[in-house]
């Protein structure tokens, strides 16, 4: 018979080992779910309450929501009046760090293409009112027909995330949109334009 006292430390030294192997599979399995969670974070932060479900996503070729909401003065815009130009819709929020990067880029490109060729209407995404203004007033180089939205126009565009990109053609068709900022979605942007309005190289 083996005595009890060989035994004891034996088992408690398995007990201990099997703790360990369990802490390190544990630890794994918490970093792996942190990094899948950064991995697939979204560029919103979450909502604070359930909102209605967005309208199906836009496809290229279709005549977009006609509504674009109301600018600084209380104006409702809409994509008609800026038939016969190139419209840009763009929806940013100001806590976003990809929208403060890709928003100075596209007032380049307004600026390089032309107000007589080219509108942008840039519409805020969901943030309140206090932080939209002070925004804009900090950024005064950003010359663009601003509007503040709650949710209800994103939601008609189909907007989820921010930044995003619609493109439309002076007929009123959408012609190209883009999820999220890079300088080759800028370039990508320019190329749409170009293509779009060959013309505006050269200015009159």
């Amino acid at each position: 018979m083996i005595p009890a006292s060989v035994t004891r430390p034996d088992a408690a030294g398995a007990r201990r080992r099997r703790r360990g192997a369990l802490a390190a599979l544990l630890l794994g399995l918490y970093g792996a779910a942190c990094a899948a969670e950064l991995a697939g974070a979204p560029l919103t932060p979450p909502p604070v309450s359930a909102a209605p479900p967005p309208r199906t996503a836009l496809r290229i070729g279709q005549a977009p929501p006609e509504w674009l909401g109301l600018d600084r003065n209380g104006r409702s815009l809409q994509v008609g009046q800026y038939r016969g130009r190139a419209l840009l819709v763009v929806f940013w929020a100001g806590w976003c760090g990809q929208c403060r990067s890709e928003l100075p880029l596209l007032a380049a490109l307004h600026r390089g293409f032309g107000r007589e060729r080219l509108a942008v209407v840039a519409i805020n995404h969901a943030e309140s009112r206090q932080d939209f203004d002070a925004f804009v007033r900090l950024n005064p180089g950003l010359d663009f027909e601003f509007v503040h939205d709650p949710g209800t126009v994103a939601r008609h565009y189909g907007v989820r995330a921010v930044p995003q990109v619609f493109l439309i053609d002076a007929q009123g068709r959408l012609t190209h949109q883009q999820r999220g900022y890079s300088p080759e979605k800028i370039d990508a942007l320019a190329r749409e334009l170009r293509g779009l309005l060959p013309s505006t190289g050269r200015r009159d």
